[in-house]
C-alpha cells in the first residue's frame, strides 16, 4: 500500500512538473517567436533559467514529446505562432514585379 502512494504521488510531482515547464516553454516560443530545434535551444542564452535540453529531456523524455505537450497544454498562448506570416520570398517577388513594370513603361526605376 505505501509503495502504490509513494508511486502516485510521483506521478502527481512529474504531472505538475510537465505543466509547470510546458508554461514556461510557451512563454520561451513566443518570446523567440518561433519553435526551435533542441540544438537551437542548448546554445541560445535567452532560453528560461534552469532548463536545459537534459532537463526537458528527463521530464518530457524527448524533445518532440515536449513540442506536442506544450502545443496542446499551451495551445491559447501559442495560437500567436500558428497566425500566417506574410512570407518574405513572396514579397521579395512582387517588389521586383512592380519594378519591371515601372521599367516597362519608361519610368525610372
Amino acid at each position: 500500500m505505501k509503495a502504490e502512494g509513494r508511486r502516485r504521488k510521483k506521478m502527481t510531482i512529474k504531472s505538475r512538473q510537465k505543466k509547470t515547464l510546458a508554461v514556461k516553454m510557451a512563454d520561451y516560443f513566443v518570446e523567440r517567436g518561433s519553435i526551435p530545434t533542441r540544438r537551437e535551444f542548448s546554445v541560445c542564452p535567452l532560453r528560461p533559467n534552469l532548463v536545459k535540453s537534459k532537463t526537458i529531456k528527463r521530464v518530457f523524455g524527448s524533445w518532440s514529446t515536449m513540442e506536442s505537450y506544450t502545443k496542446t497544454f499551451c495551445a491559447d498562448k501559442l495560437a500567436v505562432l500558428a497566425q500566417e506570416k506574410p512570407n518574405a520570398l513572396e514579397a521579395l517577388k512582387a517588389k521586383t514585379a512592380e519594378a519591371e513594370i515601372e521599367g516597362a513603361n519608361g519610368k525610372s526605376i
